[in-house]
Parts: structure tokens; C-alpha cells; sequence
């Protein structure tokens, strides 16, 4: 598994979903070693200081982890010459870990800089490279400039296999170039091992949160792409149309957006009926999702957002924007309820809807687990992946 995104001893929760599928795809008795190149940077460049402090290797969860160096410079300045970069990180620890481990797949996540350059060194191994594609490296990406769009359409057409985690994503990953094979879809999911049905009062009672309101959660970043203004804004709304609103918690929330929504919850009048929690435990996450009578996810862009699988599987519906691949989870009126992005008033009018209508949001949420549990785990992600690796090796 070839990947930039990785949990590694600096930062335990980057890329926690590649842990995810890596685990879930030991599970099915596949032998899976991960490489995560990580940044140098000059060291006089004291805020990516951070990067000397990953070790070389590491394991974790009994998964073998190696972390080469690969050069990064502030602000993405690398551009489209980022893909070489990766390209010269990850030759020589590949064909090295080849000669004694003579794997036969590699599985990269993102089309570039990862893709790009798994593509050209599974070439010179002889070894088919599997690729998945998430969202910014076939949107943003090639928006970005005419060589990042180069490198895209490279990417699409050298690697082996692409994967794409929903159907909107295949559709843009195709726009591309041309595949090599047919670009097929395999969904995030979630760790039911972690993320299962709780007892919202328990969940309550952990947190230190009232049991006689209606509480409305959301994990995630702090930052412009997640609309967490928005979703405030739809709070101000909720509490002049329904009374007093709803307490939204708001956890995992780290940003640059934290004091200004902080800010603007005070001028709305519900700073108190906010609560910013700040970066959480992995593991903890579901009793967050718990504590709530539902989720809400505003963003302006998603791939296939892995929260979503989670919230589902852990039985509660969701109250999200209709972004890229979130209506393929998030099922309107089944599995909650979509609403345009950048609109506070239908976000409001929804999350009313859920905590308003008689049997909307039990309904709701006995559907999201049933959905959750069929289609959206780590474990059937892993099962679909497997067999493409057959595909490829055969």
C-alpha cells in the first residue's frame, strides 16, 4: 500500500482510513506493508520541523510501516514536479523491500502524486499498480494548472487499475484521459469494530450532555471546504424558528475557521448552545455520533465522505449537502436528507424537518444501519479490492 496519507507517530489520525482498508484487507489473510513518504523540507523551515520526528519505520496495529523521505516545499511550490518527487522518495525503498518481499501488487491512494509515481516504478518492477482516486487529484488537480493536468491524464492512463470511491468520481477520473481498463467504484466504509450503534443516553452521560434536548453533531475540520459557517449559520436559524434550536456539538473541530465561528455564534445569539470540542480520539468518535439525534455534514465538496459511512453505521441518518458522491450514502429522504451547498436556510429547514416530523428521524436512522451494515464497512471495501488485485495478478 503506497500512500502519503498515513497515521504515523507525529500524527496518529492522518489518513486513518487507509489504516482502515490496510487492516480490513490483513483480515481477508492478505500481507499488506505500507510505504508513506513523508516531507523534508530545509531546516530552516521551522513549522515543517514536525517531519523530523516521524520515524524511519514504525508498526502499527502489527502492520510494517516504512516512511521515506520525500522533498516538499511550503505552499505546494513543488506543482506538477511533486509527482517526480514522490517518484525518486518511493524507486529505491520499492525495488529494495522487491528483492527480498517480492509483492505483487502495489496499491496507491491518489491518482498523483502517488499513482503517477507507483505507475512508473510497478513498470520497471513488472509488478501492476491499483489505484484509487478520491476527489482533488481528478478536480482540483488538473484546475490547478495545464502540467498538473498533464500529469493527471498520465496518471489515468499508466496505471493499471484506477478505483474510484463513488460514481460522480468515476465519471471525472474518465474525463481525464483514457483508462486502461474500465475504471471501476469501491466505496469508503467504516470499522464496525468501532463505529456501531451506542446508547444515546450512555453516550450522553459520557459527554456530559443534557438528556432531555435534542442534540445535533458534527465531526470534522474546521476549515472553508467542510461549510462549518453555513451549518452555523442554519443553528441561528434553527433557534429563531423552533425553540431555543437544537445544541450542535462539534467535535474533532481543528482550523483556521474555530474563532471565527466562534465569533459569529455569539453575534447569532447560540454561543451557548454550541460546543466546540476540539480534536478527539479515532475511537471515540462514535460516541459523539451517538450522543446525536443525527449527523450533519455541510461540505462544499466530498469524494465518498468516510464520516458518513461511519455515522450510518452507527445508526444515525444524515443531514448533508448534495456534493459529488455524498447522495450515493446519503439517500434523500432514506438515509437522511440532502440539501443544496451554501444554502443555510434549507440546511436549517432539513435539520427542522429531522427533529420536527413524527417518524422521519427513527425511520431514517433504522435505514442508515441497515445500508451501513450491507454496503458501507472496511470490510466489503476490502473484499472488492481483493478481487481486482485477482484481476491484475491473473
Amino acid at each position: 500500500m503506497l500512500s502519503h496519507m498515513y497515521p504515523s507517530a507525529v500524527n496518529p489520525t492522518a489518513g486513518i482510513f487507509v489504516h482502515e482498508q490496510v487492516r480490513a484487507l490483513r483480515d481477508l489473510g492478505h500481507d499488506v506493508r505500507v510505504m508513506s513518504p513523508k516531507g523534508w523540507a530545509p531546516p530552516f523551515l521551522d513549522r515543517w520541523s514536525a517531519y523530523h520526528d516521524v520515524p524511519g519505520t514504525d508498526v502499527i496495529d502489527g502492520v510494517p510501516v516504512i516512511y521515506p523521505r520525500k522533498l516538499t516545499l511550503p505552499g505546494a511550490r513543488l506543482g506538477a514536479r511533486n509527482a517526480d518527487a514522490m517518484r525518486w522518495a518511493i524507486r529505491g525503498p520499492l525495488k529494495r523491500i522487491h528483492a527480498r518481499w517480492p509483492f505483487q501488487v502495489i496499491h496507491a491512494h491518489m491518482l498523483v502524486p502517488d499513482g503517477w509515481a507507483a505507475a512508473r516504478v510497478g513498470a520497471e518492477l513488472g509488478v501492476p499498480v491499483l489505484a484509487t482516486a478520491h476527489r482533488a487529484d481528478v478536480i482540483d488537480l488538473p484546475a490547478r494548472s495545464r502540467a498538473l493536468r498533464e500529469r493527471v491524464r498520465q496518471a489515468v492512463e499508466s496505471i493499471d487499475q484506477i478505483v474510484t470511491v463513488s460514481r460522480a468520481i468515476r465519471a471525472e477520473a474518465e474525463s481525464c484521459g483514457t483508462p486502461r481498463r474500465p475504471v471501476r467504484v469501491v466505496a469508503n466504509g467504516a470499522d464496525t469494530g468501532v463505529f456501531m450503534p451506542h446508547d444515546m443516553a450512555e453516550a450522553r452521560d459520557r459527554l456530559g450532555l443534557p438528556q432531555d434536548e435534542r442534540v445535533v453533531t458534527y465531526v470534522g475540520k474546521l476549515v472553508p471546504r467542510k461549510g462549518v459557517d453555513v451549518l452555523v449559520e442554519a443553528m441561528g436559524l434553527l433557534a429563531a424558528h423552533r425553540e431555543g434550536g437544537a445544541p450542535l456539538l462539534v467535535a474533532g473541530g481543528i482550523g483556521e475557521l474555530r474563532e471565527p465561528l466562534e465569533a459569529r455564534a455569539r453575534e447569532l445569539g447560540i454561543a451557548g448552545r454550541v460546543r466546540f470540542v476540539g480534536k478527539i480520539p479515532h475511537d471515540d468518535v462514535a460516541w459523539y455520533m451517538a450522543a446525536g439525534e443525527f449527523f450533519v455534514l455541510p461540505s462544499h465538496s466530498e469524494g465518498l465522505p468516510t464520516v458518513c459511512c461511519e455515522a450510518l453505521n452507527c445508526g444515525r441518518p444524515v443531514v448533508a449537502t448534495a456534493v459529488d458522491g455524498t447522495p450515493e450514502i446519503v439517500r434523500d429522504g432514506d438515509t437522511g436528507l440532502l440539501v443544496p451547498a451554501g444554502d443555510a436556510e434549507a440546511l436549517a429547514a432539513a435539520m427542522q424537518r429531522m427533529l420536527d416530523e413524527p417518524g422521519a428521524r427513527d425511520r431514517m436512522a433504522t435505514r442508515a444501519l441497515e445500508v451501513g451494515r450491507d454496503e458501507y464497512t472496511w470490510a466489503a471495501n476490502a473484499r472488492r479490492n481483493a478481487e481486482l488485485y485477482a484481476e491484475l495478478v491473473a
